[in-house]
């Protein structure tokens, strides 16, 4: 490996494990100038690797884009995640349910006995739903975006504009202060956003791994979502950012989940 891309690769790393980081602690920590740095966060910018923020920069999120691949990712976090999704949902709420691999472990854990009409353009969500004996499941029309089996599009979103949720749960690709809440698809972000705005109380259920990255379209800024649900991956100092922004954090454990 060439010198520069050694050195590039480790402000990756840094940026990984702290998320948002200034040119000037990048410098530090490396021994180098920060012009030097400011040219290497162009060149990684231009390659899709971070997004250069004012000052520094956020690391990019490194998402699978297909169901499946998703699916084999962080399935205790999912779960720990989904089981205190479920605790928020009361009798007879209408409850918004995004699409993703996060969301379908939400729909895989409301108990019988939970009585609750979701909304949802999540189809692997809607067919885990057919089956439980108290939820009503209204599936939102429009385009199957086939790799992440969900409904996109304007009709989806015109749909959406005409309903209003007691509670909304939504995924999320990347979430940090300066940027907000992001996806990696364009389309998925219309379908966020028109979510949020129909939700009394709107939740982002992200994995730790997540938080502090950047994904290229935003949907949401801090103060547009109430509450986020992430497991003990979560770096402390991105979790005190966003409540320090009035959002309630909720840390799961999966080490409680059976």
């Amino acid at each position: 490996m060439k010198l520069p891309d050694a050195r590039r690769q480790k402000i990756l790393d840094l940026l990984n494990h702290h998320g948002e980081l200034q040119a000037s602690a990048l410098a530090e920590k490396l021994g180098i100038s920060e012009d030097t740095v400011r040219r290497d966060l162009i060149r990684l910018e231009s390659t899709g690797m971070l997004r250069r923020v004012r000052g520094g920069a956020i690391p990019r999120s490194q998402v699978p884009l297909h169901h499946q691949e998703r699916l084999g990712r962080t399935g205790e976090s999912k779960r720990a995640i989904a089981a205190v999704a479920v605790s928020l949902i009361r009798q007879d709420d209408v409850v918004g349910l995004d699409g993703g691999t996060t969301t379908l472990a939400i729909a895989q854990a409301i108990p019988p006995g939970l009585r609750c009409t979701v909304v949802t353009n999540n189809l692997p969500a809607a067919m885990t739903l057919a089956g439980h004996p108290d939820v009503e499941v209204i599936v939102l029309g429009g385009k199957l975006f086939k790799p992440a089996m969900d409904m996109t599009g304007h009709k989806v979103c015109e749909e959406l504009r005409t309903m209003a949720f007691d509670i909304c749960f939504i995924g999320a690709a990347a979430a940090n202060l300066t940027t907000g809440f992001s996806s990696i698809d364009y389309d998925e972000i219309q379908v966020k956003r028109a979510l949020a705005k129909a939700a009394e109380r709107s939740v982002c259920v992200i994995s730790g791994e997540k938080m502090g990255k950047h994904s290229p379209f935003s949907y949401a800024a801090p103060g547009d979502i109430n509450d986020i649900i992430t497991d003990g991956d979560a770096p402390a100092d991105d979790i005190a950012l966003f409540k320090s922004e009035g959002v309630n954090v909720i840390v799961a454990d999966h080490l409680t989940q059976k």
